[in-house]
């Protein structure tokens, strides 16, 4: 069976908190909602991987992202963009600037709920909105 979302153009790069919100939502089944893997077009950074996929973490997130493909900079331009913005925006965490520089470089939106994060995010011209959002904006494909 074909995944309806194969063919959208869209990518989607999550902060933690977005996966956490996600995994949280009150009568939804957390991540096995998503419509997909790490992948393409659902976009886990490597460094929001590692943050999340911790001990604490429920075993279907770790299960979840093990099927994936999580993300890393494919080019110099991004590592470089990478450590711009870590040395600019010391209250960052790592995470948030990886998310960030892939959206950014790729044309993907950034799924993210911190305002730094979304603030930076912006203001390079990435559009950004918050989990309920992408959920929002994705539920009506997978009809």
């Amino acid at each position: 069976m074909e995944n309806k979302l194969d063919s959208v153009r869209s990518c989607y790069v999550f902060d933690a908190s977005s996966l956490i919100e996600l995994e949280k939502r009150p009568g939804g089944r957390g991540l096995k909602d998503m419509p997909g893997y790490p992948g393409s077009w659902l976009v886990i950074p490597s460094r929001v991987a590692k943050q999340i996929n911790n001990r604490e973490a429920p075993k279907e997130t770790r299960d979840w992202l093990a099927r994936g493909k999580v993300a890393d900079f494919v080019s110099g331009r991004e590592a470089r963009e990478f450590m711009r913005i870590r040395v600019q925006e010391r209250l960052l965490e790592d995470a948030d600037t990886q998310g960030i520089v892939i959206a950014y470089h790729r044309g993907c939106t950034y799924v993210v709920d911190e305002g730094r994060a979304r603030t930076v995010a912006e203001s390079l011209g990435v559009r950004c909105i918050n989990a309920r959002g992408f959920l929002s904006e994705v539920q009506p494909r997978l009809l």
